[in-house]
């Protein structure tokens, strides 16, 4: 492991600790009623920091084809990003049991597209463009229930405009994870795995701690006004 990536592992798992904490410490300041926003945006950057720190630790990785495959990410994905997108559907309506189809199916594609995507990581050669490719036709429709029948819920939100705030926030963010993955170690390899870490933990910041803060300044904005 080179030091640039032990580095980007580091900052990652502190950087996630620090975020859990200080939600934690603005969630004590939400009514009880929507503390729920808080408890999953914490949820998120602790499932984030123990996948950092267990590959800041060595663990995580295994070598495909002479090059490393960072399974934990994937581990860490399928979890926090369903999360992600159940909190974004929570800011949609408070009334988040009415949008369970809906919700249900969001989080499948998007479970869809981050088991493609490591299918892809795994079986090397061409095949896995062809796995990048269906990963990206899964994210089309995520893109797509995000933008279309949630946001049209949303129209409604008991937060104002947040909701397309935090839907920009995310889709300008995910646009990215896939190219990074293209150019990185598990597609082209024109980035180096060192790179390709500091892509990833800006991303994964931005996406986990970034997200949490906007939701829960936006659920204490809601109350004051």
């Amino acid at each position: 492991m080179s030091e640039l990536t032990q580095l980007t592992f580091q900052i990652g798992w502190i950087a996630m600790l620090v975020g859990g904490i200080a939600f934690f410490a603005m969630n004590r300041s939400v009514p009880a009623s929507e503390r729920h926003h808080g408890v999953v945006a914490m949820a998120i950057v602790f499932v984030a920091f123990a996948n950092y720190f267990a590959m800041a630790r060595g663990y995580g990785a295994v070598d495909i084809d002479g090059g490393p495959v960072f399974f934990a990410r994937y581990i860490d994905w399928v979890i926090t990003t369903p999360l992600l997108l159940i909190s974004l559907a929570m800011v949609a309506s408070r009334r988040i049991a009415a949008l369970a189809g809906l919700v249900a199916a969001l989080v499948l594609a998007d479970i869809y597209m981050i088991a493609t995507g490591l299918v892809g990581d795994l079986v090397g050669g061409a095949d896995k463009y062809i796995w990048w490719f269906i990963s990206m036709v899964a994210f089309l429709a995520v893109l797509g229930i995000i933008w279309g029948p949630l946001r049209k819920v949303a129209e409604d939100s008991p937060y104002g405009g947040a909701y397309d705030r935090l839907a920009g926030l995310l889709t300008v963010l995910w646009v990215v994870y896939p190219f990074v993955w293209l150019l990185g170690s598990s597609g082209m390899e024109i980035l180096s795995v060192g790179t390709e870490g500091v892509a990833y933990v800006i991303l994964d910041v931005t996406a986990k701690v970034g997200f949490g803060f906007m939701v829960i300044r936006s659920v204490q904005q809601a109350q004051i006004a």
